[in-house]
């Protein structure tokens, strides 16, 4: 009851009065809504590349569905956050929905967003705000419900601890011994660590403190997508959410976070 009692809470003072950012798009980025209510603020030369790739993602998970398999959408941060790696990340990505698809069966087919990257543009690089759009898109479908997807998960703080190969003793000691074991097999690693000050302390800050979703923007932006999927869906179809290894619960998979990307 306890527990409950507190989820009501922050639901009451998310959805409760408060003050709201509104964030600037400025030419020439243009702010783009969608179906599911979140707008961005996007470089419109990605428009039709951001398209394309929406389509290769819904035909990639047809022939799944005609296989009888469920839709699982994998949420792991990937980029230099805080500290964080983008080749780490993307490992700790990829190992993630190899243990979900083994433990859940040849049943489920796991989407991991990030073997779906946007491609540089005429000189022009897409950032986070033109992948947030591609996957608002594919997460929300064509009417805001969602219906190509099944299941979220969301790598949590034990997800990247077994990367690491880390229990939860002495967590900071074998970051930094698997940091060093690293440097000493891998040269490009061992150069950006050794080439930037503070590098290994803020590897050790970062994964330590969970390196999870529930650190990344646009974690919390798929994150307030699949909550107000939810909200629309009627209760028995709702979409499964699964954070940190954990069924979440019925409060949970309905209310939003603070937003990431999104324009307010």
């Amino acid at each position: 009851m306890r527990a409950i009692a507190v989820l009501l809470l922050v639901a009451c003072t998310w959805l409760g009065p408060g003050p709201v950012v509104s964030a600037e798009c400025l030419p020439p980025r243009a702010r783009v809504a969608t179906v599911v209510g979140l707008a961005l603020c996007i470089d419109p030369s990605f428009e039709a590349a951001i398209g394309a790739q929406v389509e290769k993602v819904r035909g990639e998970i047809g022939p799944q569905r005609e296989a009888g398999k469920l839709i699982l959408y994998l949420s792991t941060p990937v980029g230099a956050q805080k500290g964080g790696r983008e080749r780490i990340d993307l490992e700790v990505a990829k190992a993630v929905k190899t243990r979900l698809e083994r433990e859940l069966g040849d049943r489920v087919w796991v989407l991991n967003p990030h073997q779906y990257p946007l491609s540089p543009l005429e000189g022009r690089t897409p950032g986070p705000d033109e992948h947030m759009l591609l996957w608002t898109y594919v997460l929300a479908g064509r009417d805001g419900l969602g219906r190509d997807l099944d299941m979220a998960y969301f790598t949590g703080p034990s997800d990247v601890r077994a990367y690491f190969g880390c229990g939860r003793r002495d967590l900071l000691g074998c970051l930094a011994r698997w940091i060093t074991a690293r440097m000493a097999s891998d040269e490009a690693f061992r150069e950006e660590v050794e080439g930037s000050p503070g590098a290994e302390a803020a590897l050790l800050r970062y994964y330590g403190a969970g390196g999870s979703s529930a650190q990344s923007k646009i974690g919390h932006d798929e994150w307030n997508i699949f909550s107000r999927i939810n909200r629309r869906r009627p209760l028995e179809e709702q979409i499964g959410m699964f954070f940190d290894g954990r069924a979440l619960s019925p409060a949970e998979i309905e209310t939003s976070v603070w937003p990431g990307y999104e324009l307010r």
